[in-house]
Formats: C-alpha cells, sequence, structure tokens
C-alpha cells in the first residue's frame, strides 16, 4: 500500500540536509555522482530509516543528530481503515490525505523514534500546543493561588504577632488597674491605662480576632488547594531534577561520541562497564522524566478544578474529561510507530553476500540454518524456481530427475534472458543444480541429501567458486532481486555500484533486471558507469555533488533532473558519456551555446577545424548517440534552460529530424531559421568538410584514391568513424597535422565552417 515517492536525510555523514528528493514515479532512481560525494551516505541513510541502527561514523563533527524522513504515497482513505477511533477532527484530515510522512530521529544514545511527520504532525502538534497553552494558563493561575494563599498565611502570623503585642499591654494596664482598686487610691501612674485607651485596645483586638477568623475559615477553604501546591512544586522539582541530571548524562554521552568517532570504535563494547552505566542511566532517567512531567502535566490540570472548589473526586474526572477535549489518543509517536509496520522492506544489497555454494545440506536449508555457507543464495535458487521441501519427496528417482532436468532448463532460459554475455560466439553458460546423497566415505552424513549446483557452459561444467567473479556476482545479484520480488510484496532494494566487476554489456543486462522487477520492487541505485544510465529515462537521475568541490569540510546536495544542468562536469560523466561527450573536460555547458551535432565521429571532425581555426567562440560542440536521439537532447536542454541550437547537414535522415524539430521544437520559422543550423548540400556529413585529398592523406592515410564523397565511401567501406576522427583530432591537437597541410579547398570549407559559427549567438 506505501509507496516510497520521496526522501529527506539531515545531519548524516556529509550530508546537512539533503531538502525533500523525489524518486522516479516508474519506480527505478538512479543517483550520479563523483567519490566521496554522497552517493553511498544517501543509501545508507535510507537503510538506517528502516532498521533505526547507527554508529558514532555517521555523524558530523559538530555531533548532530541524524533526521530522516520518507514520504510514502497512499490509497486516499487508506489510513482512516488502519487508524482505530481517530476522532473527528483527525478522521477527515486522514481520510483526504494521498500520502503520509515517517520521521526517524535519533537522540543522545543513539537510539531512536519514529514519528509521523508532514500534515499529520502539524495537527497533533496544534493540539499539543493548546494543551500547552492551557497548562500554561493554569499554572499561571495556580501560581497566583499559591502566592495569595502564602499572604494571608503571613497576615495570619502578622495578625498573631499582633495579639500577642496588645494582650500583652492589655495585661500589664490591667495588672496596674487591680493594684490601685486594692488600695483604694486613684490610678494615676503615668505608665498605666487610660480607661479610653484600654477600651481602644481591645476593640482593636477584637477586630483583629475577627479578621483571623475569616483568614483561618479561608484558609481552612484552600487546604486542599494548599497541598496540592506543595505535590506541584514537589512534581516540579523531581522534573527539574532530572532534566538536569539527563543533561549531565547527554554531555557525557556527547564526550563518548567525539572519542569513539577518533577511535572508530563499536558503540557497544561489552567490556566498558562505565559506558554501559551511564547508557542505562540515560535510558532509566529519560523515561522516567517522560513519566513524572506527564505526571506534573495531569496534576496541573487537576488543580485547575480543584481552585474551582471541586473535590478531587470531582477533579480527576474533568481532567479526563479536558484532556480528551484538547488531546487525541494518538501522538506523533504513537502514529509513527503504527504506519510504519506497513512500510516497505529497505534492503540494502551488498555484493556477495548470497553467493552460490557448491554443496548444500537439504538438512541445513530444512532446519533455516543461515549460518552455514551459500544458504541465502540456495534460499533464493529455489525461491526462484518455487521449490519447497516436499519437491525432494518424489519417491521414484527417475521421475525426480527429469523433473530437476526440465527445471534446469526454465531457470536457465530465464536467466539467459538477462545474461547476454557468451563464451566465445555463440556458448552460453547454463545454470544447473541436482540432488545427491553422501556416501558411505561421509561417516555421519552417509545417505543424507545434499544439493550441488553447476555453472555450466559448452566447454566446461564447473562449481560456482570456479567461474569469474563478473559471472558469480551477476547471479547473485539477479537470484537475490527475482527471490526478493517474489517473496516481498513491498520493498526498497538500495544497490550500490552495480556491476562494477562487469563488462559494459554486462552492465546493460543489470538494467534489464531492475526494468524486469520494478512493479514490484523499488530499485535506488549509485553508479560511476554510463551503460548504467539511460538516456531517455533522464527523469529517474538525481546527482549528488558536494556545494563546494574546492572543500573538504563541504556538505552533500542533491540536484533533481530539472537542474542537473548546474551540476560539476565531473559529477555529470556518466550522463555526458551517454550524450556522446568523448573528451573529458567538454560536454554541455550553461555558459555557452549547446551546438549539437549528429554522432561522436563529427565531434572529433568539427573540433578539429575549431582548432585548426583558432575559433574562440562561445561555442560548445554536444554530439548525440546518432541523429534520431538529437530531438531527446533538444528536450534536455530546454528543460535545464541551456541555449543550444543543431547543426545537420544534408542527407535523408537530417531532413526529416529538420522538419521534426520546426515542428516540435522550434515551433516559430524564426526560432527555426536562428537554432536550426543547415549545411550547404555539398556536405552529406562532417567527413565532406574536408576534400577527398586532404581525407585520404589524413584521415586515412592510404594511397588508395576516392571517387565518391567522403561521407558515401565511410559508408561503403564500414569505416570506423569515431576510431578514425579521433584520431585525426589527437594529431591535430599533437600539431602532426597544421594548417598548411590542406589544400585550397578544405580550408575554404573550414572558413565557411566558422563563419556559419560566427552567426550563433
Amino acid at each position: 500500500m506505501m509507496k516510497l515517492t520521496a526522501f529527506r536525510i539531515k545531519n548524516f555523514r556529509s550530508i546537512m540536509d539533503t531538502g525533500w528528493q523525489s524518486l522516479s514515479p516508474d519506480n527505478i532512481t538512479c543517483l550520479i555522482g563523483q567519490n566521496e560525494s554522497g552517493k553511498t551516505s544517501v543509501l545508507e541513510g535510507l537503510k538506517v530509516f528502516s532498521t533505526g541502527i547507527i554508529s558514532e561514523d555517521v555523524l558530523r563533527s559538530d555531533l548532530s543528530l541524524p533526521e530522516v524522513s520518507c514520504r510514502f504515497s497512499i490509497p486516499q482513505g487508506w489510513l482512516i481503515k488502519i487508524t482505530d477511533n481517530p476522532g473527528t477532527e483527525l478522521k477527515e484530515l486522514l481520510s483526504g490525505l494521498s500520502h503520509v510522512e515517517l520521521t526517524r530521529l535519533w537522540i543522545a544514545d543513539l537510539s531512536s523514534v519514529i514519528n509521523v511527520s508532514g500534515e499529520i504532525s502539524q495537527y497533533l502538534d496544534s493540539l499539543e500546543n493548546a494543551w500547552k497553552i492551557y497548562l500554561g494558563d493554569v499554572t499561571i493561575k495556580l501560581e497566583e493561588e499559591l502566592s495569595h494563599i502564602t499572604d494571608l498565611e503571613m497576615t495570619l502570623v502578622k495578625i498573631e504577632d499582633q495579639e500577642s503585642y496588645i494582650r500583652s499591654k492589655l495585661m500589664a494596664g490591667e495588672s496596674r488597674r487591680k493594684g490601685f482598686r486594692l488600695f483604694a487610691r486613684k490610678a494615676s501612674d503615668p505608665g498605666g491605662l487610660q480607661e479610653s485607651e484600654y477600651t481602644g485596645l481591645k476593640d482593636q483586638l477584637n477586630g483583629l480576632k475577627k479578621k483571623k477568623e475569616e483568614i483561618i475559615m479561608e484558609l481552612a477553604k484552600k487546604q486542599s488547594m494548599k497541598k496540592a501546591g506543595e505535590t506541584w512544586k514537589t512534581l516540579l522539582e523531581k522534573c527539574t531534577t532530572l532534566e538536569n541530571h539527563l543533561g549531565e548524562l547527554s554531555l557525557k554521552l556527547e564526550e563518548r561520541h567525539q572519542k569513539m568517532t577518533l577511535l572508530m570504535r563499536p558503540l557497544d563494547d561489552e567490556n566498558d562497564l562505565e559506558w554501559k552505566n551511564i547508557l542505562n542511566d540515560y535510558r532509566k532517567t529519560r523515561n522516567e522524566r517522560d513519566l513524572k512531567k506527564a505526571e506534573l502535566d495531569r496534576f496541573i490540570a487537576l488543580s485547575n478544578y480543584i481552585m474551582e472548589g471541586h473535590s478531587e473526586i470531582e477533579a480527576e474526572h474533568k481532567v479526563n474529561e479536558i484532556i480528551h477535549s484538547y488531546k487525541s489518543q494518538y501522538n506523533s509517536d504513537i502514529l509513527g510507530k503504527k504506519y510504519f509496520e506497513h512500510c516497505p522492506v529497505f534492503e540494502l544489497f551488498e555484493d556477495f553476500s548470497s553467493l552460490l555454494p557448491n554443496r548444500i545440506d537439504m538438512e541445513d536449508i530444512i532446519s533455516g540454518n543461515n549460518q552455514v555457507e551459500g544458504y541465502k543464495a540456495a534460499r533464493n535458487f529455489l525461491s526462484i524456481a518455487q521449490l519447497d521441501y516436499s519437491f525432494f519427496q518424489q519417491p521414484s528417482a527417475r521421475i525426480l530427475k527429469q523433473k530437476i532436468e526440465n527445471l534446469n532448463q526454465t531457470l536457465t532460459c530465464n536467466f539467459q534472458d538477462f545474461w547476454q554475455q557468451s563464451i566465445g560466439r555463440n556458448n552460453k553458460i547454463h545454470i544447473q543444480f541436482e540432488l545427491d546423497h553422501y556416501s558411505a566415505s561421509y561417516g555421519n552424513k552417509a545417505g543424507k541429501p545434499y544439493l550441488e549446483f553447476w555453472i555450466k557452459d559448452e566447454g566446461e561444467r564447473l562449481y560456482p567458486k570456479q567461474r569469474s567473479r563478473g559471472v558469480r556476482w551477476f547471479l547473485s545479484f539477479y537470484m537475490e532481486l527475482k527471490a526478493s520480488a517474489k517473496i516481498n510484496k513491498h520493498m526498497v532494494l538500495l544497490v550500490d555500484e552495480p556491476g562494477v566487476s562487469l563488462h559494459a554489456r554486462a552492465q546493460e543486462d543489470v538494467l534489464k533486471v531492475f526494468e524486469d522487477i520494478k512493479d514490484k520492487i523499488q530499485v535506488i541505485y549509485t553508479t560511476h558507469s554510463p551503460h548504467l544510465v539511460e538516456i531517455n529515462k533522464i527523469h529517474r537521475i538525481l546527482a549528488v555533488q558536494r556545494d563546494d568541490l574546492d572543500s573538504l569540510r563541504s556538505t552533500t546536495k542533491i540536484l533533481d533532473p530539472l537542474r542537473l544542468s548546474a551540476a560539476s562536469p565531473d559529477t555529470l560523466t556518466p550522463l555526458q558519456s551517454i550524450l556522446g561527450n568523448p573528451v573529458a573536460g567538454e560536454g554541455f555547458s550553461s555558459k555557452k551555446i549547446n551546438l549539437i551535432v549528429n554522432d561522436t565521429g563529427s565531434f572529433y571532425i568539427l573540433s578539429s577545424i575549431i582548432y585548426l581555426m583558432g575559433f574562440k567562440g562561445r561555442i560548445t560542440v554536444v554530439p548525440a548517440t546518432n541523429v534520431s536521439s538529437i530531438p531527446l537532447m533538444c528536450n534536455i536542454m530546454m528543460g535545464w534552460g541551456m541555449e543550444f541550437a543543431v547543426l545537420l547537414f544534408e542527407n535523408e535522415k537530417e531532413n526529416r529530424i529538420g522538419a521534426l524539430l520546426k515542428e516540435t521544437i522550434f515551433k516559430t520559422e524564426s526560432g527555426g531559421s536562428d537554432l536550426i543550423v543547415r549545411m550547404p548540400d555539398a556536405y552529406f556529413n562532417s567527413e565532406d568538410m574536408l576534400s577527398t585529398l586532404d581525407f585520404k592523406n589524413h584521415i586515412l592515410k592510404t594511397r588508395e584514391g576516392i571517387t565518391v564523397s567522403n561521407s558515401e565511401y565511410v559508408r561503403e567501406k564500414d569505416i570506423p568513424r569515431n576510431f578514425m576522427f579521433s584520431r585525426f583530432l589527437t594529431d591535430v591537437k599533437a600539431g602532426r597535422i597544421k594548417m598548411n597541410d590542406f589544400d585550397e579547398e578544405s580550408l575554404e570549407n573550414f572558413r565557411q565552417v566558422i563563419d556559419t559559427l560566427k552567426g550563433l549567438k
């Protein structure tokens, strides 16, 4: 259901941020670029999105932690089916989505979490932000309420102090008054209280008593609030303590990452008890922090209802209601895990990880002993053949042998559909397997069945290990991919530099395998080889290069098909090779007019004339692979926003192409006249720009006379144009052929060509 359509990688080796990069819609995406550009890092980044497992060697120098995001297309409404009770608003959002984004984030201990991102995350974040605002408002009210309680308590203390002072004065005054009454004398002691003063103090004491009673009553009502405040402060203090401890542990982890990066040692060292204790402490503290933070948030919400006068039981009930109204039952983490379960499998194909063995015991295959050599390849082989153990239970040895022979023929035919190489002219290889049993000389294995594999041709019958590296690689590659296509309904296959050990034609066979499985498996591969890039499918290409080609500290950037013209010549080497660029450092340019010619041979001839004539115009010659590919190259140039023109010679094929270009590419007559350059009638092809004498002397280097045009002679004699004309350009640049070596006819033709080029603006 989920198909990978785009990715974004951050903080992974040389990659700071790729930005969102779309994959080819036809399930085959090719990454081109120089060594150290970051192509392999892209594949590994996608792989760890699937596994979540990284080590310090992927961290950047600033130790920023990686993030890998993937965008998947999905059937509209599918998310509703796999999300239980999403709620009204979330349900409405999910029902309208035709894609979903997932992001894997790593934390300080290099473990990771997978979150849903994109529109779903934005919605969930908006709920979370609203919840935080609510908690913030409640916290302010709580702090004000606790502050008011503190003020009341302080006022009560002051009242009690005042009461004590007044009582002491009253007691002293009362004592004097009693003494005077005892001796029947009138109180005249200046230290005594006058009646009016005594009465005033009594009134003041009564007023304080009344105010005190009011405060005590108010404090009694707020007793539960005070208790809640004490609990809140305790929780807040615990959260702060855990957060601080987590910060200290994070610093220790960072120091460890720096050390391990320098030493290139693995993350998990079983003998390093101190390190294990730090890791365990970090993970335990982080979990405790998250739990305590959730407890604190809930308690803050609870406090709001206690402040409103509800009992704790009532408040608990209302907290559940407010949480439900503010928060979804889901968060980015919960939905991330749920949707990740439906992701395609990301598999990094590793060279020679599944080589076909010479022999493997049936017992190991049946028991699933993946530790035995060749187990994976044997399982792949049987999967392609659609065999299980029951096949080998055939009681008739003759029938079983016939079935195996038929299967061998079918498997070989299928394999030969993809492997086009021959040993000699027509001697193709065959793959075979046989069922046999161990002889008595094998002791405990005697009589037990085993499978034996062969790769044979008409001349030799050899074990797989006796074959060439290229054959072994391709067979391993073929079986792995074909078996994966049968087993996995959803898979993203990551292949780094496929077919390095293969001949050019065999590399093209690799593309055939990709084409065969692309309806079931998405393929993302890297390459430097022009034979693994299809020019008529340029939409599959992502160019990977450093943003500063002169700095070792530069970061990786990726250019999509519409921005390939901004890539460096070295990055585009495989593409330029396909387009016909035969000379390093030359090819299409964003700063010059790209003059497209019919083939590589014409490139050599025209380049020789330009060199001889010393022409320095703003022209770069770009050869097509053949005349029929010229329209495609024009479309590519237009898509890249590059200046270009087409040079056409006077022959039937190029006349047809000229008419087609005017109809489809250059739709106005003026555009056609400006950008389609037609050579005079005498030039049937580029070699006709030399006189027959000069062509014979400087290119053919023969004494044989030529009675027809140069181009006709080349065609009739089936002369290798590219080789002959390349040698001519080499001689010209080496100074072995100079201007004064040509006759007047050739020189006049050369001047005419240069005048034509000067007219391009």
